[in-house]
């Protein structure tokens, strides 16, 4: 399913939204959070500190875990976001106060503790939760030393079990809901907003693509009244808009231009083979005249050559009208049903004395076929006559002329093939333009015109039919004519 332009743009403005927004939200919370933890272990970084120098209990050396213990529960009930533990050097909790089954670990790493006890550390500095299996959070840290040894660590969380139940509850809260579904909403607005932007920038872009692929459909062949009248503004696609117009009404006159000029071209070579059709007919005949009253030989000998020159030019202006006339749309079908095979046995026998005379040899296969077309036989014959002709033209002696005949999928196709000299590759894609003559023929051993191919292919197109060449230098030529059945 293709897009419009504006479904395109739409669709990316709408995944880049939830993606900006949703890394905006986590990159707010993520940073709300780190401020947070930054500031209160900022403001209770000396607490555990306070707590070991003003308590007899914990300042001399811990030797009454049940009294400490009872300290930490009095502790947390005057301060209900703190957890009091008590810590041995190597990480193991000595003594704390909470229920039982609270504490999901009993051993934590001292490292983060050690690393806050430096006073250039950089905050917030998160040591592990014994209350939870792999959490960790902010906290505050003092050593205990009985005289000169190391015998613990005061390890204080900030930030409680109890205190983050009651900061998620106050996160589910209506209030708090209330302000995510506004700023939600406030998003969506937004978005809607950009899109209704979007749709109006890209209206026209999609308007002008519309009109531009019926332009392009009608062969650049669209009237004034036909085109999109675009407003005076300095919008750039309206802009744009005004320029198409003014390219296609440039287009549309040179289209009229190009085809006035061609229409003449072909009236003019119809009026001029024409018209050198009479001169050329008498001296033809004063020439003839003269060839039979002189006995000179070499009189006789110039007579025939200029003979031989008027044929030639005699047989390029019939050509040049019958392409003429093709082009023009002046000739007209005859349809009738006739058998192939039978057409291409006729149109080689026309052709056996010429081959015969330059020692080549002309095959026809399938030996019998009953396969019948409804087209015009005479301009079919012409067909075949033109590309054996051009095939006899380009063969040397020895070599085989074969017709083919094969019919597939409705279709009956025609292979002419030689054992010629070939086409080169460079010249095979200009091969039915009038007038032209590829480089490897062998124009001084026969006349060629260079319009039978070019004749060949307004025949085809005329019966509705393709053709197609495929050579070789060297090795030879094929040319396929492919002609509807119409069964």
């Amino acid at each position: 399913m293709k897009l419009s332009l504006y479904k395109k743009l739409a669709l990316t403005l709408f995944v880049t939204f939830v993606v900006i927004a949703a890394i905006f939200v986590w990159w707010t919370q993520a940073l709300s959070q780190v401020s947070k933890s930054q500031a209160e272990q900022q403001l209770h970084l000396a607490l555990a500190t306070h707590l070991v120098d003003d308590n007899p209990l914990i300042k001399e050396g811990v030797y009454d875990y049940d009294g400490l213990s009872n300290l930490f529960h009095t502790l947390m009930i005057l301060g209900p976001s703190f957890e009091f533990y008590f810590v041995s050097p190597e990480g193991e909790l000595l003594t704390y106060s909470a229920a039982s089954g609270e504490v999901k670990r009993q051993q934590i790493n001292v490292t983060p503790l050690k690393k806050l006890l430096k006073s250039d550390s950089q905050l917030p500095v998160f040591g592990d939760d014994p209350r939870s299996v792999n959490g960790s959070k902010i906290f505050s840290v003092a050593p205990v030393f009985n005289q000169d040894l190391l015998q613990g660590y005061l390890y204080i969380i900030i930030g409680s079990s109890k205190y983050d139940s009651i900061i998620e509850q106050l996160k589910n809260s209506d209030k708090v809901m209330l302000g995510v579904s506004w700023l939600l909403g406030t998003l969506f607005f937004l978005l809607v907003v950009v899109l209704l932007l979007l749709n109006k920038i890209t209206k026209p872009v999609s308007r002008l693509t519309q009109y531009i692929d019926q332009v392009s459909q009608n062969h650049f062949n669209i009237s004034r009244d036909a085109q999109i009248n675009w407003p005076e503004e300095h919008d750039e696609i309206h802009r744009l808009g005004r320029s198409v117009n003014a390219m296609l009404d440039k287009i549309q006159q040179q289209l009229t231009t190009l085809n006035l000029k061609d229409e003449q071209r072909k009236e003019l070579l119809s009026q001029l083979s024409h018209d050198l059709r009479t001169p050329l007919a008498s001296l033809k005949g004063y020439i003839e005249l003269i060839e039979k009253q002189t006995s000179d030989k070499n009189i006789v000998s110039h007579i025939e050559i200029a003979s031989k020159n008027i044929n030639q030019l005699n047989h390029l202006i019939a050509q040049i009208f019958e392409l003429a006339h093709l082009e023009a749309g002046h000739t007209k079908l005859h349809i009738e049903p006739f058998n192939l095979l039978e057409l291409m046995y006729d149109v080689a026998a026309k052709f056996k004395l010429k081959a015969e005379a330059n020692q080549l040899q002309i095959a026809i296969s399938p030996p019998q076929s009953t396969l019948v077309i409804t087209s015009d036989i005479g301009k079919l014959d012409r067909v075949l006559s033109n590309l054996i002709d051009n095939a006899i033209r380009h063969t040397e002696a020895s070599g085989v002329i074969s017709l083919v005949l094969e019919e597939y999928e409705g279709y009956a196709h025609i292979k002419v093939n030689d054992t010629g000299i070939g086409i080169s590759e460079l010249d095979l894609q200009h091969i039915f333009d009038a007038s032209f003559q590829a480089k490897n023929s062998n124009s001084n051993r026969k006349f060629n015109a260079g319009l039978g191919l070019a004749i060949t292919s307004e025949l085809i197109k005329l019966l509705k039919g393709r053709i197609s060449v495929a050579s070789a230098l060297n090795e030879g030529s094929q040319f396929t004519v492919i002609l509807p059945l119409n069964k």
